[in-house]
C-alpha cells in the first residue's frame, strides 16, 4: 500500500478492491497493490479521501447483481473524480461539473451541502450540515436529499417522494443508511427505523444478533458500518461483526461473519465482505489494511507436547468422535464447540507410540498393532483378548468382509489371520512383497506395494500383479462404486485402473501431489487428497472426463491459511482419514488433526475476468488500453501486465499465453505458462504486424473452463519495412540485377573472347605439336617401313650373292688342282663383278640411310642432269662395255632440274645399274627435255628382257598408309636397287613411272616444276 491512511474501501465490479489513501488511489488482488497515482490517474494531488457510487445513468445495476459496467469513483483534492471501471482508473474532468454541481444546493458552492461516503465517517466531527445528499444511484441516477425535517427522493431534477422525518433529539447526519434501495436510520439506542415515501417505522432485527445478544429491541454501543459503494451494511456488537441483509416484508437479519477481532482497538472504519469466498477486508485510517479469511478447515489438537500431536491413523467412535492408535478420543462440544479429549485407558497402556494402524472387526472389537506385536482389545472393558508375536515389524493390518485380518510386514511379506478359527494363528500368503494398503474388491484382496499392486484370490491365495503397475510405489487405494481402483502413489500422484487401463492423472504445476497420502471421496462428487505440501480438492467428474481425454484439469489448492497448522499432511497409515455420521472429515497432519466440512468449505476458484494493467514499451508507459493496442515502431522490449482479482491460495491462480499472427490458429502447444509473480509477459523485438496475443485462465472445475483475453496487436513497420519501402527495394533490386547482369555480361563477353583467343593460340600450338607428332609419325612409320623392306631386300640382293661368291669361290682351290684355270678365270671375274655391283649397292643404300636414319635435310639446286648421268656412268661403263651394250647419254648439257643432288645421284645410281645388269649387247640410254607444263621430264631406258607386271604395278603405285610392312622381293636381282629409287622419288618430289614393251623398259622421271630453289 502507498500509505495506512485508509480513508475508504470497496470492490468495482470486476472484484477488485479499491483503496483511497492520502498517498494514492490503491487496488488490491488479492495478493498484489497497484498505486494510482497523480501521474497515472491525472489528478493534481495524491489525497484521495472517499469511493462513492457513479451518479451516471449507466444502468449498471447495484454490486450483487453483478452486471457488467458498473463504475464507481474515487475523490480527491481540489473536486477532482477519478472513475474506476474495467479494472483501470482514469480522471473524469466532467463527473463534478456534470453531476456534482447539479445536485440540490451545490449550484452556489454551498459548504454547508455535504454527499454521504458511508459509515463512519471522517467528517461525522468536523462538520455541521444543513442538506445531506446520499447517493442512490448504480446507473438509476436517483439520491435522497435530507433537511433536518424531511427525506426527499429525487430522480434528476424530478422529486420522486417526500417524507417529514425529524427526530427528538439532535439530528444525527451520520446515521442514516442504506440497504439495496431502502432508506434507514439508526437510532442512539440501537433501534432502527425504515424510511420510505409511505413514512417511517422501526424495523426489526433477526438472525445471529439476536441469538446472541437476546436481542430486546434495542442494541446499547452498536455501531453501524456501512459501505455506501459496495452496498453492503454491518452491525458491530461486543466484538462480533454481522452481516445484514434484508427480509422481504419482515426486516433486516444478520449473520455472524467475524468473531473476537476488535474493530475498534484497530481502529476500523470501512469494512467490505467479498460475496464469493467470505473474505473480510477491514480499513483503517491509522493501521492501513487488514484481512480476515474464514477458516472452513479446523485443526484439533491435544494439550500435550507437540510430539504427541502428530497423528495417522484414526477410526470413528460414536458419532461425533474420533479414536488414535494411542487411545486419544477427539470430539468437539456441540454448544460451545470447543475441542474434548479423552483417553482410551488399554490403548494408553498397550500402545506407546505406534500410530499407523487400526480397525474395528464386525463384532466391534478393536485392533491395532505396535511394533511386532498384534493385538485384539474390548475398549468398552478396557481388556486385552489377543496378543500375537510376528518377530518382525507389521506396517499395516486391514479386515476383509469374512472377518479376516489380512497384515502386511515389513520383511516378511503378507499374512492372512482367521479370529474364528480355535487357537487362530497368521498364515503366509506371499512372501518378499512390502504391502502398504489393503481394500477389497468384490472377493479380491488387493494389496498395494512398493513395487505394485498386487490382487489375491481370497480363497486360492493366489496373486497377480496388476498390469501396468509394476515398479510403483503405491500408497493408498480406494474403489468407487463404479468399481473403478484409484491410487496414490509416490512421485505419481493420483492413478486410475479401469477395465485394464492405467490412467495416470498430471502432477500440479509444482508436484506437490507427487508426495500424496490417500484418496478421501466426500460422497458430493470431490476427492480430497493431503499432501506434504497441503490439501488438494478435485472433481470427480474432471477426472473421468480427463481419462477419457486429457485436457488442462484443474486442482483446487487449500493451505494452512484456511485453518491448518501445517501443511504437511501424515499418511503412511491405515486407515488414513476417517469421515463421522455428520459428514466431518478428520485428516492427520503433523500437528493436530483437521476436522472440516466438504460442503461448508468455499470453494475459491479464479474465475473472475483478466485484466490489461499496464504496458510498458522500450522503458516507456503506454496509455489507451483496450482489445487492440497499437504499439511503437520497433518494440525492442515490450512488457504486459495482467491482473486478475483473486482472494483464495495464489498457487491456484493458474495463467499461460499464445502469441499468433493474426488470423492463425491456436494449437495446444502455443501456450506458455505465466510464471511471474506479478502476471506479466516479456516480448523481446515483436516483428510488425498485426498479432493476437492470448492470455488464458483456468477458472475452476469442469472441463474447457477458462477465461480468455484476446487482444489484437499491432506493430507499425519502420520506413525499410512498409509496402512502398518494399515495392522500392524490389524495383531497386531488379533494377540492380540488371545492371549487375549487363556488367557481368560485359564482363564474361570480355572475358570469353581472351579465353577464346587464348584457346585459339593454344589450340593452334596444338595443332602445329599434333602435326608435328603426324610428321614424325609419319616419318617414323616410313623409316621403319623402308627399313623393314631394306631388310627384306638386302636377304634377298646381298646376302644370296655372298652365299653364291662363298660356294664358287669354296670351289676354286679344287677346280686349280684339276686344272680348270679358264672356269676359275670366269669365276673370278663373277666375283669381281658381283662384289663392285654390292659394293655399289650398299653405296648407295649407305647414302639413303644416312637421309632417313640420321635425318639429313633435303636440299634443292639446280642440278646439271647430263654432268650428273655422265658421272654416274663412268661407274658402269666396263662393265657395261664388257656385255656390248651401247650407252647414250642425250641429254642437253645446259638443262637443269629442281632438286637434290645427293638423292638424285642415288635414284640414277640404281637406275643405270638396274639397265647394266639386265641389258646384253644393248642399247641405254638418258634423255631430258623441257616440258612448259609439266616441268622437265628425264627418261632412263634400256633393251632387253622387260620387268614383271607386279613389280611394275608395284613401282607405278604410290605408298599408301598402313601397308603391308614385308616387302616382297620384286623378283630377279634388282630389287633393292628399285626400292631405293621410289623411295628416294618420293623425298624428292619426282614423279616415277615405269614401263616395259617389246624388250625396251623405261623409267620415266618428272620432276615437280612448281619447287623453287
Amino acid at each position: 500500500m502507498p500509505q495506512n491512511s485508509v480513508k475508504s474501501l470497496a470492490a468495482d465490479a470486476e472484484g477488485f478492491i479499491w483503496i483511497a489513501t492520502e498517498n494514492g488511489l490503491a487496488r488490491f488482488d488479492g495478493h498484489r497493490f497497484n498505486v494510482f497515482d497523480k501521474s497515472f490517474v491525472g489528478t493534481t494531488s495524491n489525497r484521495f479521501y472517499m469511493l462513492s457510487p457513479s451518479m451516471n445513468q449507466t444502468g449498471a445495476g447495484r454490486p450483487g447483481q453483478e452486471k457488467s459496467g458498473r463504475e464507481i469513483y474515487a475523490a480527491a483534492d481540489y473536486n477532482q473524480f477519478v472513475k474506476i471501471e474495467n479494472g483501470g482508473a482514469k480522471v473524469d474532468s466532467l463527473y463534478y461539473r456534470s453531476k456534482i454541481m447539479t445536485l440540490p444546493h451545490f449550484d452556489n458552492g454551498n459548504p454547508q451541502t455535504l454527499i454521504s461516503v458511508g459509515i463512519p465517517t471522517y467528517l461525522r466531527d468536523v462538520a455541521a450540515p444543513a442538506h445531506y445528499i446520499i447517493p442512490d444511484s448504480y446507473g438509476e441516477g436517483k439520491f435522497y436529499l435530507i433537511d433536518s425535517g424531511s427525506v426527499q427522493l429525487y430522480h434528476g431534477n424530478r422529486k420522486l417522494s417526500h417524507t417529514p422525518f425529524a427526530p427528538d433529539k439532535l439530528l444525527l447526519w451520520w446515521n442514516y443508511f442504506m440497504l439495496g434501495d431502502k432508506l434507514y436510520y439508526g437510532k442512539e439506542n440501537g433501534q432502527v427505523l425504515g424510511i420510505s415515501a409511505t413514512g417511517v417505522s422501526q424495523v426489526g432485527i433477526y438472525g445471529d444478533m439476536l441469538r446472541d445478544n437476546g436481542y430486546d429491541g434495542r442494541f446499547e454501543g452498536m455501531k453501524v458500518f456501512w459501505n455506501i459503494t459496495s452496498d453492503q451494511l454491518f452491525f458491530y456488537h461486543r466484538k462480533k461483526l454481522y452481516m445484514v441483509t434484508e427480509l422481504p416484508r419482515r426486516g433486516l437479519t444478520t449473520q455472524l461473519v467475524a468473531d473476537g477481532y476488535d474493530l475498534d482497538e484497530q481502529v476500523i472504519q470501512s469494512v467490505y465482505r467479498d460475496p464469493v469466498t467470505e473474505t473480510l477486508f477491514l480499513g483503517s485510517p491509522s493501521k492501513g489494511l487488514f484481512v480476515l479469511t474464514p477458516q472452513t478447515f479446523e485443526a484439533l489438537t491435544s494439550p500435550e507436547a507437540d510430539i504427541a500431536n502428530v497423528y495417522y491413523a484414526t477410526v470413528p467412535k460414536g458419532d461425533s468422535s474420533v479414536l488414535t492408535p494411542t487411545g486419544v478420543v477427539f470430539s468437539k462440544d456441540p454448544v460451545t464447540g470447543e475441542v474434548v479429549t479423552q483417553k482410551v485407558p488399554i490403548l494408553e497402556e498397550l500402545n506407546t507410540g505406534d500410530k499407523r494402524s487400526l480397525f474395528y472387526d464386525k463384532d466391534g472389537l478393536l485392533w491395532f498393532k505396535t511394533g511386532d506385536f498384534l493385538y485384539q482389545v474390548d475398549i468398552q472393558a478396557n481388556r486385552m483378548l489377543r496378543k500375537l508375536a510376528f518377530y518382525t515389524e507389521i506396517k499395516h493390518i486391514y479386515a476383509d468382509k469374512d472377518g479376516k485380518v489380512w497384515i502386511a510386514t515389513g520383511t516378511k511379506g503378507i499374512y492372512c489371520l482367521d479370529p474364528s478359527e480355535k487357537e487362530a494363528r497368521p498364515k503366509l500368503i506371499r512372501g518378499a512383497i512390502k504391502g502398504t494398503y489393503f481394500q477389497m474388491f468384490g472377493d479380491q484382496m488387493l494389496v498395494a506395494s512398493t513395487a505394485g499392486l498386487y490382487a489375491f484370490d481370497r480363497h486360492s491365495r493366489e496373486a497377480n500383479l496388476v498390469k501396468g503397475t509394476d515398479g510403483i510405489y503405491i500408497k493408498s487405494l480406494y474403489v468407487d462404486k463404479a468399481k473403478r481402483i484409484w491410487m496414490t502413489a509416490n512421485g505419481e500422484g493420483l492413478l486410475m485402473y479401469e477395465k485394464n487401463k492405467l490412467t495416470r492423472f498430471p502432477l500440479d504445476r509444482a508436484g506437490y501431489l507427487g508426495s500424496p497420502h490417500c484418496i478421501v471421496d466426500d460422497g458430493r462428487g470431490y476427492f480430497w487428497i493431503p499432501t506434504d505440501k497441503g490439501l488438494f480438492q478435485m472433481a470427480v467428474k474432471d477426472l473421468l472426463d480427463y481419462a477419457e481425454t486429457p485436457f488442462d484439469i484443474f486442482y483446487l489448492y487449500h493451505a494452512k491459511e484456511e485453518g491448518f497448522l501445517t501443511n504437511e499432511f501424515n499418511g503412511g497409515c491405515q486407515p488414513c482419514a476417517s469421515t463421522l455420521k455428520n459428514g466431518t472429515i478428520s485428516l492427520p497432519s503433523l500437528n493436530g488433526l483437521i476436522w472440516f466440512r466438504p460442503e461448508r468449505v468455499i470453494k475459491k476458484v479464479p474465475s473472475a475476468r483478466i485484466i490489461l494493467d499496464r504496458i510498458l514499451v522500450n522503458r516507456q508507459w503506454l496509455t489507451g488500453l483496450g482489445d487492440t493496442l497499437v504499439l511503437p515502431a520497433n518494440p525492442v522490449q515490450s512488457r504486459f501486465f495482467f491482473s486478475t482479482p483473486y482472494y483464495g491460495d495464489a498457487y491456484n491462480l493458474n495463467l499461460s499465453y499464445a502469441l499468433v499472427d493474426a488470423g492463425e490458429r491456436v494449437q495446444a502447444s502455443d501456450w506458455i505458462p505465466i510464471q511471474s509473480n506479478d502476471f506479466s509477459i516479456v516480448f523481446s523485438n515483436l516483428s510488425h504486424g498485426m498479432h493476437t496475443l492470448l492470455v488464458r485462465k483456468v477458472n475452476g472445475f469442469g472441463k474447457g473452463n477458462h477465461t480468455i483475453r484476446k487482444i489484437c496487436v499491432i506493430v507499425p513497420p519502420l520506413w525499410y519495412q512498409t509496402w512502398w519501402a518494399k515495392i522500392l527495394l524490389v524495383l531497386a533490386i531488379i533494377g540492380g540485377f540488371f545492371l549487375y547482369n549487363g556488367f557481368r555480361l560485359r564482363n564474361i563477353s570480355r572475358e570469353k573472347e581472351r579465353l577464346e583467343e587464348i584457346v585459339a593460340k593454344r589450340t593452334e600450338s596444338l595443332n602445329l605439336a599434333l602435326r608435328d607428332v603426324e610428321e614424325s609419325k609419319n616419318e617414323m612409320e616410313r623409316q621403319l617401313h623402308m627399313l623393314s623392306r631394306l631388310l627384306a631386300s638386302m636377304t634377298h640382293d646381298i646376302q644370296s650373292p655372298l652365299n653364291y661368291i662363298m660356294l664358287t669361290s669354296g670351289a676354286i682351290p679344287a677346280m686349280i688342282d684339276k686344272g680348270e684355270l679358264a672356269v676359275v678365270s670366269e669365276i673370278g671375274q663373277v666375283i669381281s663383278n658381283s662384289s663392285r655391283r654390292m659394293s655399289d649397292l650398299l653405296r648407295g643404300l649407305l647414302d639413303y640411310i644416312k637421309v632417313h636414319v640420321y635425318g639429313n635435310s633435303i636440299q634443292f639446286e639446280n642440278v646439271a642432269l647430263s654432268q650428273l648421268v655422265e658421272s654416274k656412268y663412268e661407274l658402269f661403263k666396263t662393265a657395261s662395255e664388257e656385255k656390248g651394250n651401247i650407252f647414250k647419254n642425250e641429254v642437253p648439257d645446259n638443262l637443269t632440274a629442281p632438286s637434290d643432288a645427293q638423292m638424285l645421284a642415288i635414284m640414277v645410281h640404281n637406275l643405270l645399274d638396274n639397265a647394266v645388269k639386265f641389258t646384253h649387247n644393248g642399247t641405254i640410254s638418258v634423255t631430258a627435255s623441257e616440258d612448259t607444263g609439266s616441268g622437265v621430264v628425264m627418261r632412263i631406258s634400256n633393251s632387253g628382257a622387260g620387268i614383271p607386271l607386279h613389280v611394275i604395278e608395284i613401282i607405278n603405285t604410290p605408298d599408301q598408309e598402313g601397308a603391308d610392312d614385308v616387302v616382297t622381293p620384286f623378283g630377279r636381282k634388282t630389287g633393292l636397287g628399285l626400292l631405293i629409287v621410289k623411295e628416294v622419288a618420293v623425298l624428292i618430289d619426282v614423279r616415277l613411272h615405269v614401263s616395259s614393251e617389246a624388250e625396251q623398259t623405261c623409267f620415266t622421271l618428272q620432276f615437280n616444276p612448281a619447287k623453287t630453289v
